[in-house]
This record gives C-alpha cells, structure tokens and sequence, in this order.
C-alpha cells in the first residue's frame, strides 16, 4: 500500500496507508526511550460508534485483510529504519475482535516470520464477549476498554454496552488474564463532567474489587474533537482521580498524549477517502 506520512512536535509519526479499493486507513508510530510503540488498524472505520471517538463516527466499511494489517508494520519499520522491532498495539481503527481471524493470522505471521514476541503485542477491546477466549489462546497481551464504572454509564457513552453487561465481559476476561501474576490493563478515558467524578472514582473501585486481579489502570486524558460535544478533564480531576485508585491499591497511570497536533492521538483516527 502506498502512504502519506506526518510528523508530530512530540516524534509521533501518522502513516496513511491507501488500500486498493481507494479507503485510507491510518497507523501510528510512537517513539519511545525503551521501546518503541506501533498503532496498527485493524479495520477500516469502526461499527461501535462511540460517542467519544471520531472513528466511528465515520461508520464501518470493512475489515482489513491479513496482508493490510502486516503491511502497515512492515512499511513503519522499514521507513523508520529501526534495528529493534518495536511493540504493537492494535489500538488504532476498528475493533480487533470483530476482525479476529484476520488479526490473528497477521499476529501469528509477525511471530513466526520476524520472531516478534507475543508479549510484544496488546489486542485492545471494548468487550466483545463471544471472542474472549480466542484471545486468551492466541497468547497475546490484553486491553480492556472500560472507559464508564457501570452499566448505565458505559451504555450513554458506548452503544456496544447494550449488547453485554460489565459482569459478563469481566467473567469473560477470567479466562485470558485472572491470575495473580499477570497484569490485566484497564483503559479509562477521562471526559469532563461525564466519567471523572469521585463517585466514577468509587464505582470503579467498587468494580474492580468485585473481580481481583492484578490490574494497570491507564487513566487517558480525553482529546477534543471540534464536532464532539465532549471536553478533557482538567489536569486537577485527573490528578484526584488518580490518587483515589492509588490509594485503593490500584497501579494507576496518566497516559502521555501523543500526536494530538496531526490527529493522531487516542480516539482521533479516522476513515477518509
């Protein structure tokens, strides 16, 4: 596939990757001081139509072959000319357990072909319930895209929750990270006035409890979109927010922003022609 590429002030670089039916798909490289990150698309658009994220908002068009998703990691490495293979991430476009098959297939090439480590590699999902213990076989490391501590929430914010409680998706992860040594990732975007109080803050302490594990809990600053009603919390929520999981013995983290100046920081991907 051909691309188009932008650079970030942070190093972030955006790829545009132009399929061969004419849809552009984007891909991001992350610098790093240990080890550098890539942001792979698995689809093209999204179906989920989340409320926060601009790449739903573009709809779903397809999934992206075996061949797509291996093609955007070999491009950015060999562009970047790196002597390291960096981690993956399959955070970009689309939902990777909607698209598991194909998504398997590049993983299981990437390992075999470049040697690249499954733990080298995070599938991220809403919670697509159905498709948890494909996961848990392929080996790989696993995201939880919460973003809401209950299901009243989560269903105003991520039309997907409709279709599949908080007990029944945490049951479903039992299977791929519920054990007390390897660490279950919670993503958690913070948008003002929405899921930032001290009582979100409760909940979700109250949640996690209900389902011990050893969690990482990545706390994301939310990025503004100019069509989306939706604002970032402040730097103090954020930092209270934090303190609060702290405190109840979770590992919390803020995540870095990065690329937010081209669009390519989380939830600002998006389908174009």
């Amino acid at each position: 596939m051909d691309f188009l590429k932008r650079k970030s002030i942070d190093g972030t670089v955006k790829y545009g990757f132009r399929t061969p039916d004419n849809n552009l798909i984007e891909a991001v490289f992350i610098p790093q001081k240990r080890t550098n990150v890539i942001c792979l698309s698995s689809q093209v658009g999204c179906a989920l139509k989340c409320k926060f994220c601009v790449t739903g908002y573009a709809g779903f068009t397809r999934n992206l072959s075996k061949e797509e998703i291996i093609e955007q990691y070999l491009a950015i490495i060999t562009d970047q000319q790196l002597k390291e293979l960096p981690n993956i991430v399959f955070m970009g476009m689309g939902e990777p357990l909607l698209n598991f098959e194909h998504v398997k297939e590049a993983v299981e090439y990437l390992h075999d072909a470049l040697h690249l480590s499954k733990r080298k590699i995070t599938l991220s999902t809403v919670g697509i319930v159905d498709k948890m213990s494909d996961t848990a076989k392929l080996g790989v490391q696993f995201a939880l895209s919460l973003h809401a501590p209950s299901d009243a929430l989560r269903r105003k914010i991520m039309p997907i929750a409709e279709k599949c409680s908080l007990k029944e998706i945490f049951e479903a992860c039992k299977e791929i990270v519920f054990n007390k040594n390897k660490p279950f990732m919670i993503q958690y975007v913070m948008i003002d006035g929405i899921n930032d109080k001290e009582e979100d803050a409760e909940q979700l302490i109250a949640l996690l409890r209900q389902h011990p594990c050893c969690y990482v809990i990545n706390l994301i600053p939310y990025n503004e979109h100019s069509f989306i009603d939706f604002k970032r919390s402040s730097d103090e929520r954020l930092n209270h927010f934090k303190q609060q999981l702290i405190k109840a013995g979770f590992k919390t983290f803020i995540r870095e922003t990065r690329g937010q100046d081209i669009a390519a920081a989380c939830g600002m991907l998006r389908q174009r022609k």
